[in-house]
């Protein structure tokens, strides 16, 4: 079965976004989700509320996150109607990753990675979501040196995908590419769409490629493109592109 993965920092609900809130933009941002028809999402800076106003406009799909109203989620969600989950976990970015709420190596805010091992008729993969720290470079290149032990060797085709908050010239990219995780991009036979995934509400922020698609394993890709779509009132729904991939399990592009 091939597979569309999207991976989408939706921007943090906050007042002082002014038209840019939450508010103005929580239907866009489902109206393009629902029009990249991804299998998965792999979601950044979700909060309680964010969460809510999704899972209300994406009946479709169903959540992996943790169970708490504190704190930025990073949940994965997936289509019922093609894929269920086998697994899941949710850690920390930390020297304690079992504890949610820890904060190490000099980071802004806790940090969390969300994994769900999903079965569809006739593959089975882990889709992770994760946000790297974007004040601390210690931080980032902590953080990625987990991701990369924690799930640089399993034997099951994975994706981690997110705002990694580092361009592919940074040791974070390094640590995660050495680790055997190849860029999406990189990998694909076609791509599209700006070089950059940032925009701050602006246009496409020039070298700001930060947003990233790896992946491990038996996994071809087919397509990777960055989606610079607009509202209706002409505005981005984030500060962030959404990067859509295209997979084929059993294919590692060899």
């Amino acid at each position: 079965m091939g597979l569309r993965l999207l991976s989408y920092n939706v921007r943090y609900a906050t007042l002082d976004d002014g038209p840019d809130a939450w508010s103005e933009r929580r239907d866009a941002v489902a109206d393009l989700v629902r029009s990249a028809a991804p299998d998965v999402v792999c979601f950044q800076e979700v909060w309680e509320t964010q969460f809510e106003d999704l899972a209300d406009r994406l009946p479709d799909y169903a959540w992996v996150r943790e169970r708490t109203s504190s704190g930025e989620h990073t949940p994965v969600a997936y289509r019922t109607d093609r894929l269920s989950v086998v697994d899941r976990e949710v850690f920390s970015l930390s020297e304690t990753p079992s504890d949610r709420h820890a904060m190490d190596w000099e980071t802004t805010v806790p940090r969390v990675t969300t994994a769900a091992r999903l079965r569809g008729d006739d593959t089975t993969f882990v889709a992770a979501s994760t946000h790297l720290d974007h004040g601390s470079e210690w931080a980032r290149r902590r953080g990625a040196a987990l991701l990369a032990e924690r799930f640089g060797d399993r034997p099951v085709p994975t994706v981690m995908a997110g705002d990694f908050n580092c361009t592919p010239a940074d040791p974070p990219y390094r640590a995660m590419t050495e680790a055997g995780f190849r860029d999406a991009r990189d990998d694909a036979d076609a791509s599209a769409g700006p070089e950059t995934t940032f925009n701050d509400f602006d246009g496409p922020q020039t070298g700001r490629r930060i947003d990233h698609v790896f992946v491990a394993g038996d996994l071809g890709v087919d397509r990777l493109e960055v989606l610079p779509d607009r509202d209706d009132r002409g505005r981005y729904p984030s500060d962030h592109f959404p990067v859509l991939a295209e997979l084929s399990p059993g294919d590692d592009g060899g």
